[in-house]
């Protein structure tokens, strides 16, 4: 049998088709990261029309795409789900998976002007297309976006900016408490940045092809992906406000609240009368989360509980890095509320 294109694996339960998504919105992102993207998309086999949409957000330095990749002696992201679906401890929708990846290893799913609109690309651009191409649901009550890491931390945002199209959050270790996950990664990370000559410094040396060799490249990475993404600078193009002084680690106020303003313990507490409206909130982090985001969560939580009682809450014995072990937990609890 010869097939037209590469199927590494069968789905007892979705084909795999594509969206590609030529954005109008990213033509002026400052990064010239690609306009064209190419947005896997998992479609039932079998289900009653219309279809419930779930948007599958990836963490840091992630796309899409990866959550096909073949994994050795285990299942990937995609077979398990289609296990889980045969099981009916999976709702058998209409899976997207979101690519929002840039240079400097992915967008926070925001509008920023140090990275680009990638909030409106993907609410003004994916969101139409999904509904333009396949037969789904009005209703964003059988709409979900989901992730872990700073896919938790997009789907949080979205979900609670836009009730009227996401009526479900699912949220695994969120990037959140910046004090606690994201100082500590910065004050590591800024020396080696000057090092190199900043932000421009760094990029030449990645391009040389050394940079990510390092074993601690992902820290610079992540600092100054988060920078571009919370905190561009207003004069300087392709430079951050850094929030500490480099001789004396003060922090520069200003400039960390300019930060801070992202994280969602703090956004959050400003939308809640969004938060109220949403159909329900799914919230897990592992107890020994290498970025403390067991502390942020809890803080998310208790926020969020304050207006919507369908906020559900749990904490596993993990790290950061087993959050991919718990999405099964997840889409229980979706079947469990008739998703």
């Amino acid at each position: 049998m010869l097939h037209e294109n590469y199927y590494p694996y069968e789905l007892k339960n979705f084909n795999i088709q594509t969206l590609v998504v030529k954005s109008k919105g990213l033509k002026s992102n400052p990064l010239k990261d690609p306009l064209e993207r190419q947005i896997p998309v998992l479609v039932p086999k079998k289900n009653k029309k219309p279809l419930s949409v779930i948007f599958v957000l990836a963490g840091f330095s992630g796309v899409g795409g990866k959550y096909f990749n073949i994994k050795f002696k285990e299942n990937n992201f995609t077979q398990e789900l289609d296990v889980c679906v045969t099981k009916n401890k999976a709702p058998n929708a209409l899976y997207v998976f979101v690519d929002a990846i840039t240079y400097w290893g992915g967008s926070q799913f925001i509008n920023s002007k140090g990275t680009g609109d990638y909030e409106d690309f993907i609410i003004k651009e994916v969101y139409k297309l999904v509904k333009s191409n396949f037969q789904v649901s009005n209703d964003p009550a059988k709409w979900c976006v989901m992730g872990g890491s700073s896919g938790g931390y997009g789907a949080l945002h979205l979900a609670s900016k836009y009730p009227d199209k996401f009526s479900w959050a699912a949220a695994i270790a969120p990037d959140c408490f910046f004090e606690m996950s994201l100082l500590p990664e910065i004050y590591t990370a800024l020396p080696v940045i000057i090092k190199f000559g900043g932000i421009h410094g760094i990029k030449k040396e990645i391009e040389t092809g050394r940079f990510l060799n390092r074993r601690d490249s992902f820290s610079f990475l992540n600092a100054i992906g988060m920078g571009t993404c919370y905190a561009p600078h207003p004069q300087k193009k392709h430079e951050v406000l850094w929030p500490i002084d480099i001789n004396t680690g003060v922090i520069n106020k200003k400039h960390w609240n300019k930060w801070c303003s992202h994280d969602p313990i703090n956004f959050l507490k400003k939308r809640l009368v969004k938060v109220k409206k949403l159909k329900g909130v799914y919230l897990d982090v592992g107890t020994r989360d290498q970025y403390h985001l067991q502390y942020g969560t809890r803080q998310i939580f208790n926020t969020m509980r304050a207006v919507n009682k369908n906020i559900y809450y749990s904490e596993f014995s993990g790290s950061h890095y087993d959050i991919g072990q718990r999405r099964p937990n997840l889409w229980s609890w979706l079947m469990g509320q008739g998703f």
